[in-house]
């Protein structure tokens, strides 16, 4: 298994990635923002992002949602109570 933590966003929010070493497929767990730092870390870990999840819709957890999935092709998931707070991206 294998765990990225990384400070993201204007605030530091903190991101995960959680990547198996055998399939190569990941997880990333609340991308706030720079989506960009997020790719390459994944990227230089040759993992493939197949979720992207969110504990909680504020803003500096889900900043690179939209990259995220629009690059990745990751199906998004949030609780269904929070889910209205993503209508902006």
């Amino acid at each position: 298994m294998i765990i990225k933590e990384m400070a993201v966003g204007p605030i530091m929010a903190n991101c995960f990635i959680v990547g198996c070493d055998e399939t190569g497929e990941a997880v990333v767990i609340d991308p706030g923002d720079e989506s960009d730092k997020i790719l390459l870390a994944l990227a230089n870990s040759q993992l493939t992002v197949k979720h992207i999840l969110n504990t909680h819709g504020h803003f500096d957890h889900v900043g690179a949602n939209g990259k995220m999935k629009e690059v990745t092709g990751a199906d998004l998931m949030i609780h269904p109570l929070d889910a209205p707070m993503l209508s902006h991206l």
